[in-house]
């Protein structure tokens, strides 16, 4: 059954009252009434606003992530770049997705930089993860913690601050953060604009932006509300979202602002992983498919189900092919690799194809409400406060299954069935055919989190030799999490009475397809019902409360007549975090929360200083260092350690600054250094590591060559590992409007991470413990029945070292998996204002990535393919008289991979393959897209 999704009525309830005072009738009427507010008028804003209305083009004149106070860009020490909404427009922009290859120095974090790369980042987060400096980054809506989806229909800018950063967060990740502003009421004048969108592969959109002034220059309120449907070019792909965010602005008095704003939003949507599949019958239909009566047959091309494995068919019928045979490549050791692309394979499996089926859905209901009171008391002295409040509930199914051990259960694995009989020994019918077989993981994630947040702006003068600012803020925060991620079972555990989500009492779902139909290559969907199953826990159940107090204070400080400008900050954090752990229920046998709630306290010092000293005019200097701490993940255990010790980062950037042609140009290029000390993976270690242990010493304590009390000193609870990270590099890039009619965006980067210290405690546990295992039971220790030779202590110590072990640690002191070397990124826009071509606009422009680092293969680190995209944009506005008065109406036209390249990525290699030239997980590229918008303002 479906999870109930709980509701919040209270920034629902505030939106529907304000659609109803912004009726239909009462918005066109006000559009078609020119305000009483002459459109240059100024408004006055506090030092904790950006008037976005003062970017021009692609240029954005200010920001808060320098110092949380609004400063120029010029003046920020900091390396931070905005994309304005001109920007945003132009590249046809709707989500994070679009742009993470256009900020600066940022890839899509896939997963491909950890060792057990499973996609599971891109599926299991209603945001799309991105990566700066090769570190982990952070998202934040209007400078509050933002974790769920983001559309850009409410966003007026997009800030990206890279590396450590102090003064934005205490907790957070070291590789920088992205802020997006959202809309705000406009007090100056009536505005309204509406949007179509139709693309490529039947997608639909529609957008709409009112803004009413209720009493010029005091109170105003503002809608924006989107719909969209569409698919993609994989099959059955697709997005859904219903978003709508009101807003108000008043001002009672100069010098007083009130900010109320709130947005609800619903998206539903099937996010396929970027491979296609993983070839594992490629030599069995080679050989012709060949089949085999009864049980434990033998014969090239050919493996059978060991232990019990329980499989619900097309039929509806349940069946255990325990002893039953199917196509495998594994007896010529050749398992686990990605389909090639050849057109034989291709005309099995079409490129669009989409194991994962129709119903690997996710759902995401949101709700957030924000407000904001900023008072200027004097001249020098400010205040804001603050609060925001986000509900986020996430539902997503997914097709491949989660901590299944002998049976992959992976929607994207291509099987044989080689078996002549069914289990009850009857002809088969499906003999000969390939099928898809999977273990469903579902994963349901609520969050609430809160926040508070007073801060202060005071301005001082320190003769005449100097200006100061100094800011200070306190916030309170608390989040609540829960997090259950289920596997299908069979509720009456059948095959292990211990452990509910056990192998053996999992639901496999097999479904036959018809080679070629795309719209039949799936796995069965878990809404066929299967009669005693149930979803049960595959792994600890996260409910967790972290409450958070932060003290910051900021000095900004220009010196020799505003040539010298410096920021100062210094930022306490004190988390507790609480959380209740799992226990097995004693009848059951399933992982429920336990009775009592621990707790653990993370306190975190960290600084920043940056500062920039202006040469020239045109010419500036820069430097800046920080440092931060984030909260570990609690969930990972390391060897000998229950909760890891916190990640530590710390960074310096130094370079230079040119404000060029009057304010035309603006570019920056700088050097930077990143190290992170204690981040942790999950690798395989559960299975590789602790799983063996187990099963190692319970071996060793059965056959009576170790005692109990060694056995119980030996045994571990990990289910991770710890590494370090040094990042640096170059960072280029340059903004201009050269003319009125023309923009520019160039963003260039050089990018050196290096692994440290990844398994180093691993290492040490298995250097000693293995020595241990053979010393007592001897490599020639069978740890099951004599059948199984290969089953030894000295082999799978040997496979451990082998393949867990050595290509992890191996990677030390090298560069680190899935990060890319150099990235590029070009866009611009030339507008015609006069001539026949008056009204056009003709834009494009080209994303560039060299090789990713694949791993350390057959003795050597291997790279992977060179990413190279173009785009290109064409539009022209016309301006017909709409109510009385000219309406411009702009036609849109962008189109996305313009070569149509089909070239796919690389991300990891076959194991077993001694060439390193066989691919293990490939992304597959996004084949040229269109898509056309028509907007009308007025």
């Amino acid at each position: 059954m479906k999870p109930t999704l709980p509701k919040s009525p209270g920034p629902r309830a505030l939106l529907i009252a304000g659609l109803l005072a912004a009726s239909p009738a009462s918005l066109l009427a006000a559009a078609a009434t020119p305000s009483a507010v002459a459109e240059d008028e100024a408004i006055v804003l506090t030092p904790f606003e950006v008037n976005t209305s003062r970017d021009v083009g692609y240029l954005a004149q200010n920001t808060l992530a320098g110092s949380r106070l609004n400063t120029s860009l010029r003046d920020v020490g900091a390396a931070i770049s905005v994309l304005t909404p001109e920007f945003l427009s132009d590249i046809g922009a709707t989500n994070m997705r679009d742009v993470i290859l256009f900020e600066n120095n940022a890839v899509p974090d896939l997963g491909d930089s950890a060792n057990n790369f499973n996609g599971n980042p891109l599926v299991g987060n209603s945001e799309w993860q991105l990566r700066i400096r090769g570190l982990p980054a952070s998202y934040a809506r209007n400078y509050f913690t933002w974790v769920t989806s983001t559309d850009f229909y409410n966003i007026d800018r997009i800030d990206q601050a890279r590396g450590p950063n102090a003064i934005l967060f205490g907790f957070g990740s070291a590789g920088g953060i992205v802020n997006s502003t959202t809309k705000q009421a406009n007090l100056a004048k009536n505005a309204t604009e509406l949007t179509a969108l139709v693309g490529s592969w039947d997608r639909f959109r529609g957008t709409i932006d009112v803004n009413q002034v209720v009493t010029p220059n005091q109170l105003a309120i503002r809608l924006n509300a989107m719909a969209e449907d569409g698919k993609s070019w994989r099959e059955f792909e697709f997005d859904r979202a219903k978003r709508a965010h009101l807003t108000t602005t008043y001002r009672p008095q100069p010098g007083t602002s009130v900010r109320v704003e709130g947005e609800i939003g619903r998206v539903k949507n099937n996010v396929a992983r970027p491979w296609l599949m993983i070839d594992q019958s490629s030599l069995w239909r080679q050989a012709g498919r060949p089949t085999y009566s009864g049980t434990w047959p033998s014969g090239p091309t050919i493996a059978t189900f060991w232990p019990d494995h329980l499989v619900a068919g097309d039929d509806g019928v349940v069946r255990n092919w325990l002893g039953l045979g199917y196509g495998s490549n594994a007896t010529a050791s050749q398992t686990w690799a990605q389909l090639a692309l050849t057109p034989a394979n291709l005309a099995i499996i079409p490129r669009e194809s989409n194991s994962a089926g129709p119903d690997a859905v996710r759902e995401t209901d949101y709700e957030t409400i924000s407000g904001f009171f900023s008072r200027e008391v004097s001249d020098r002295l400010s205040f804001e406060l603050a609060v925001n409040h986000q509900r986020t509930d996430f539902l997503g199914y997914d097709a491949n299954g989660s901590r299944a051990t002998n049976y992959y259960g992976d929607s994207g694995e291509l099987w044989g069935d080689a078996s002549a009989t069914l289990p009850d020994g009857t002809a088969n019918p499906n003999a000969g055919r390939l099928y898809l077989e999977n273990n469903w993981t579902r994963r349901h994630l609520t969050d609430r989190g809160t926040q508070l947040r007073g801060s202060l702006a005071y301005t001082f003068d320190t003769g005449s030799w100097a200006r100061h600012r100094l800011a200070a803020m306190y916030e309170h925060s608390q989040r609540d999490t829960f997090l259950d991620e289920s596997s299908e079972v069979f509720t009456a555990m059948p095959g292990d009475s211990t452990a509910a989500e056990a192998d053996v009492n999992r639901v496999y779902r097999r479904h036959y397809f018809q080679p070629g139909n795309v719209s039949d290559i799936h796995v069965q969907s878990w809404r066929v019902p299967v009669a005693g199953t149930g979803w049960v826990p595959n792994q600890y159940l996260d409910n967790s409360r972290q409450k958070q107090d932060t003290f910051l204070g900021a000095l900004q400080s220009t010196f020799f007549k505003d040539r010298l400008v410096t920021t100062v900050g210094f930022r306490s954090d004190s988390m507790k975090y609480t959380w209740v752990p799992s226990e097995r229920d004693a009848t059951t046998k399933q992982w429920r929360l336990g009775a009592t709630r621990r707790g653990t306290r993370f306190n975190a010092s960290t600084f920043s200083l940056g500062t920039v000293y202006h040469v020239a005019k045109t010419v500036s200097v820069y430097a800046n260092h920080s440092n931060s701490r984030d909260i570990p993940n609690v969930h990972i255990h390391l060897i000998g350690a229950e909760i890891p010790p916190m990640p530590k980062g710390q960074g310096y950037d130094f370079g230079l600054k040119f404000d060029l042609l009057g304010g035309k140009v603006y570019a920056t290029a700088g050097y930077y250094t990143t190290k992170v000390k204690h981040m942790t993976d999950w690798g395989d270690v559960q299975t590789a590591v602790t799983d063996l242990n187990t099963r190692v010493l319970t071996a060793l304590r059965t056959a009576g060559v170790i005692t109990a009390a060694e056995q119980a000193a030996r045994t571990i609870d990990a289910n991770g590992y710890m590494q370090d990270r040094d990042s640096e590099g170059y960072e280029f890039q340059v903004i201009a409007n050269p003319t009125k009619n023309w923009r520019i965006s160039a963003n260039f980067s050089t990018n050196e991470v290096i692994n440290r210290n990844a398994m180093a405690e691993v290492k040490v546990w298995a250097d000693n413990n293995t020595a241990f295992w053979i010393a007592k039971g001897g490599r020639d220790f069978l740890l099951s029945g004599a059948g199984n030779a290969w089953d030894t202590i000295g082999a799978q110590v040997g496979w451990l070292y082998q393949y867990h072990i050595d290509n992890v640690v191996a990677l030390n002191g090298l560069q680190a998996r899935g990060e890319r070397k150099y990235g590029a990124n070009l866009y611009t826009k030339y507008t015609f204002t006069d001539g026949l071509l008056k009204g056009f606009a003709i834009g494009g422009g080209g994303r560039y990535q060299s090789r990713n680092v694949l791993g350390f293969y057959n003795g050597g680190v291997r790279m992977g393919r060179e990413l190279v995209l173009a785009d290109a944009m064409l539009a022209y506005t016309v301006n017909p008289r709409l109510l009385g008065r000219e309406t411009p109406v702009e036609f849109q036209l962008n189109v996305s991979n313009v070569f149509d390249t089909d070239r796919y990525q690389v991300y990891t290699l076959a194991w077993w393959d001694t060439t390193s030239s066989i691919p293990e997980r490939i992304g597959l590229q996004e084949p040229r897209k269109f898509t056309l918008s028509a907007t009308l303002k007025f």
